[in-house]
């Protein structure tokens, strides 16, 4: 079997070939796993997205313990390994996966999304040893008072203290890694910070940013009625203010940072009529291990990268193929090295190509700057790489996998079972639509009946009444010819009754004479 290493060398090869070539079906393994271990969180965010419903991917513990075998399949490929929450520090299952990372490969591909506040002298120093690649840190805010208002039950000053926790065991260790990462949340009330913010984590030893607009669900919404009134940027007047504050601090930005990335606002300042271009984000989105992929084309923009790159599972199973987009698949359901290439997915990524980014369920709010905008064709030369394609795609195939997926170690219990159940759900929704199907073609053939019927005795009332208006006609006119036969004898009766008394005073005068 080849060296660890040599596998994960020979997957990005053949992913950057698959993607040049615009594959649908995908031979190369996702460069990057995200894994949302649950929606529990030690604070409380106003603009947080999430369900907080309880959703935790690993419990009950014997279904985490198999996911995370499942989950392990994919590290000898991946590049990033990232975690998130919730807070994922204070989940008991995070440890465990550290231990799973350790044991499957040798290179750092561990990343953390946190909120900061729990990174003690233990954990900073835990995540220097290991050491993780990359430790984000969400900061909405360049002042304490606006960080406060939007992160609820965390102090600016306790998340700074904890940064600098890790820079120390990094100087002590003598440790590059883990890079130090930010992720601001543009809203009405702290955007106006941004340049305040940049000074300040540049300041704290971050070495790259990224930038996203706000997130409106159900679920924040219904917890904060007055969430999208009160943070929300749709006054026109305050996206040119924004358009012109950030046109101001990218190129100051981009000299003290490594990478500068945005999600949102090209789609934001388009809707407004306002350019876009300086903020590059057919290249510098939100597009993890993809730097060789979403390079600048001569002509159009290049094909998202990350239906090509990433597997992201939300807290309740559900598998993306971007963490902004609709899932393609549910782990609960599909062991998630099969969602990789389900129907979905492959549905997905030929969408894409064809530039149909809405219809293929990307975000609305962060990706309709792409829809209707198909990538380059593959260029002639790249079909001299199809060789190289196929011999990489057969040592992959000749490794094999390095986790048994879908084993059943518990004699089918567990994940198996869970899928088994859900399947039988599936397989008795299936047999419920026909029967409701058959039942409304036969529902539909009685109201077609019954509607001929109507229709029937609808037309036989129809003749039934012209009868009687023919009828009622009828009489009426009888009835009007005997009222005028009535007056014309009324009439003849009082002439004739006039003229008796003269008729009978002449017949008496001739009788007395």
């Amino acid at each position: 079997m080849p060296a660890p290493d040599t596998i994960y060398e020979d997957n990005l090869r053949l992913s950057r070939i698959e993607y040049q070539q615009q594959h649908i079906w995908l031979r190369s393994q996702p460069r990057s796993l995200g894994l949302v271990l649950g929606n529990a969180c030690n604070i409380d965010c106003p603009h947080c997205y999430q369900a907080k419903d309880g959703d935790n991917l690993l419990q009950p513990a014997a279904i985490g313990r198999e996911l995370r075998r499942e989950f392990m399949g994919l590290y000898p490929y991946l590049a990033t390994l990232r975690i998130q929450g919730g807070e994922a520090i204070a989940y008991p299952g995070f440890a465990g996966l550290i231990g799973d990372v350790a044991a499957a490969v040798s290179r750092p591909i561990l990343s953390i999304s946190t909120n900061g506040t729990l990174i003690g002298e233990e954990w900073a120093e835990r995540i220097v040893r290991l050491p993780f690649s990359n430790v984000t840190v969400s900061i909405d805010g360049g002042t304490p008072e606006t960080y406060a208002h939007l992160r609820r039950g965390a102090g600016l000053a306790q998340v700074l203290a904890n940064v600098e926790r890790i820079r120390r065991w990094k100087r002590t260790l003598g440790s590059a890694l883990p890079r130090l990462d930010s992720f601001f949340v543009v809203m009405r009330s702290n955007f106006r910070e941004i340049p305040r913010y940049l000074e300040l984590i540049g300041a704290h030893g971050f070495e790259e940013v990224a930038l996203q607009t706000m997130e409106l669900n159900a679920h924040n919404t219904t917890r904060e009625p007055a969430l999208a009134a009160q943070e929300a940027i749709i006054e026109a007047g305050e996206v040119r203010e924004l358009h012109a504050l950030m046109k101001e601090a990218m190129p100051a930005a981009r000299r003290r940072f490594r990478s500068v990335r945005t999600s949102g606002l090209t789609s934001l300042f388009d809707a407004h009529g306002l350019d876009a271009a300086f903020l590059n984000e057919e290249t510098d989105g939100l597009y993890p291990d993809s730097e060789d992929l979403a390079a600048p084309q001569p002509a159009g923009i290049p094909l998202c990268p990350n239906p090509w790159t990433t597997l992201f599972v939300a807290e309740n199973g559900d598998v993306h193929l971007c963490f902004l987009s609709e899932p393609v698949g549910n782990l609960y359901e599909t062991p998630l090295a099969a969602v990789w290439n389900s129907p979905r997915a492959l549905a997905k990524r030929s969408d894409m190509i064809s530039g149909r980014y809405l219809r293929s369920g990307c975000s609305a709010r962060w990706c309709s700057w792409r829809e209707g905008k198909a990538p380059a064709a593959p260029a002639e030369g790249i079909a001299g790489l199809r060789a190289e394609m196929q011999q990489l795609a057969e040592r992959a195939a000749a490794a094999g996998p390095f986790v048994q997926i879908g084993a059943e170690p518990d004699g089918g219990g567990g994940i198996a079972q869970v899928r088994r159940i859900l399947a039988a759900r599936d397989q008795r929704i299936r047999e419920l639509q026909a029967m409701f199907a058959a039942l409304c073609e036969k529902n539909a053939a009685i109201h077609e009946q019954g509607q001929h019927r109507i229709d029937r005795l609808e037309a036989d009332l129809e003749t039934v009444q012209e009868r009687a208006r023919r009828r009622i006609a009828s009489l009426e006119a009888s009835e009007r010819k005997a009222l005028a036969d009535f007056h014309d004898l009324q009439r003849e009766y009082q002439r004739l009754s006039a003229r008796l008394p003269v008729s009978l005073w002449r017949r008496l005068r001739r009788l007395a004479g």
